[in-house]
């Protein structure tokens, strides 16, 4: 019996162990984790080239849905802000084909002959509707209406990836929200040419901070065929491309003949006029239809003060040009902002920004439309200058400032917005 023990000890030592390599051997292979297949190199490669695009895409899409919703909700529900009046047409899209959408859907199917002062308005976003008009049913007017949505949610794309590298995310989602938010955001989704504008305006801007200055010229072109305003993008790439060569000359290069495509938008355009209505400044004469003219800077905003100290002081239209006199003044305080040492101060290299929004501010200054509405449309052409949005953006760090702005914005947008679907009042 004790033999029998001593040789079940001798043997059980030798099981043992083979036991536990066995289980160490199969506890090895059990954790030991597969070879991952290698990465393919374009997609080594556009993963981190992607991934801001992809956050600044789906912070401009949150905005870009949540105000196409609520201009639904207003469309639908304009009659009960002004129930003495009913739209005057059944169809909800139609209470936004009124004014300059009129003379965009007009050029779409008829051409310029059909009115003398269809010129003063450019042939790109035109252009767009009459390309998607056979794609998209319903007609003109719907293609327009789609070809101003898409953009915008390009435009809002650039601008918060653009901000978003100087200024930082947080900047760059406020900067987003407050220009969707504010009076005349909702210009970004009707038929008009804004959101078509701001994004090649942003496109070219942000080619031209990444140094590709045929890309910048090119989208300078566009927005020239879209809004006079684009030559202005002129200058603040002319900035950038001197500043990035430490403003030598002799750093100078080829690239450099990319700026003789800024003018050719209008250019083209001037041609196309001659050709057709045998007036090379057709889009310039056009304007005599507003009574534009031009005065030294400031001669608007000069008349707008003198018109609001008349009596009665709470007339609609003076109220209208109370808030045009408040976007320019205001525009120009935002951005002498920058220049000062704190926290809304833009770097040097920064500068074309301010280059940017300051010209067309010099430019609107000087001109003015004919009695009352000497700052016409400066609401809407205030969505342009986008560099004071960054500002509000900087401004928005502060919880109160975020929630007046918002409060008074939204406010404002929505008061605005009803009557002008209801044709009561025209807001810019």
């Amino acid at each position: 019996m004790t033999g029998k023990v001593e040789r079940e000890a001798a043997v059980s030592p030798a099981v043992t162990g083979t036991t536990a390599e066995t289980s160490e051997t199969s506890s090895t292979t059990d954790n030991t984790p597969e070879d991952p297949a290698p990465t393919p190199k374009w997609r080594a490669w556009i993963r981190p080239w992607m991934a801001p695009w992809i956050r600044s895409l789906k912070a401009a899409a949150g905005v870009w849905l949540a105000a196409g919703l609520a201009y639904v909700v207003v469309t639908v529900f304009a009659g009960r802000f002004v129930p003495t009046r009913e739209p005057q047409v059944h169809n909800l899209l139609g209470s936004w084909y009124q004014f300059d959408t009129l003379f965009y859907v007009r050029i779409a199917e008829d051409g310029y002959l059909y009115n003398k002062f269809a010129p003063a308005f450019y042939p790109l976003y035109p252009g767009l509707i009459k390309l998607f008009n056979p794609i998209l049913p319903g007609g003109a007017f719907p293609a327009a209406l789609f070809v101003s949505i898409m953009f915008a949610l390009v435009a809002l794309t650039m601008l918060h990836r653009l901000v978003d590298e100087e200024f930082g995310e947080k900047v760059a989602s406020r900067t987003v929200f407050y220009i969707a938010a504010f009076p005349a955001g909702f210009f970004f989704l009707a038929a008009y040419n804004e959101s078509l504008f701001l994004a090649l305006v942003l496109m070219s801007l942000y080619a031209a901070r990444k140094g590709n200055f045929w890309f910048a010229s090119a989208f300078a072109a566009l927005a020239g065929s879209t809004r006079l305003f684009g030559l202005l993008l002129a200058a603040p790439l002319a900035y950038e491309y001197m500043r990035q060569r430490g403003w030598s000359i002799r750093k100078i290069r080829w690239d450099a003949l990319s700026f003789a495509f800024i003018p050719s938008g209008v250019i083209a355009f001037a041609i196309f006029l001659q050709i057709k209505l045998g007036d090379w400044l057709a889009f310039s004469h056009a304007q005599d239809g507003w009574k534009r003219t031009y005065g030294w800077p400031g001669q608007p905003i000069w008349k707008t003060l003198k018109l609001l100290n008349d009596k009665p002081y709470l007339l609609d239209w003076r109220l209208l040009q109370g808030l045009n006199l408040v976007c320019v003044v205001g525009a120009m305080v935002l951005l002498l902002l920058t220049l000062r040492k704190g926290r809304f101060h833009f770097r040097r290299d920064q500068y074309y920004l301010l280059v940017y929004a300051a010209a067309p501010i010099f430019l609107f200054i000087c001109t003015e439309a004919g009695w009352p509405n000497y700052l016409m449309s400066a609401p809407r052409i205030a969505l342009e200058w986008f560099p004071c949005f960054i500002v509000l953006g900087m401004m928005g760090a502060s919880r109160t400032f975020e929630r007046v702005y918002l409060f008074m914005a939204l406010t404002s947008q929505t008061l605005f917005l009803a009557p002008m679907l209801l044709q009561i009042q025209f807001f810019a």
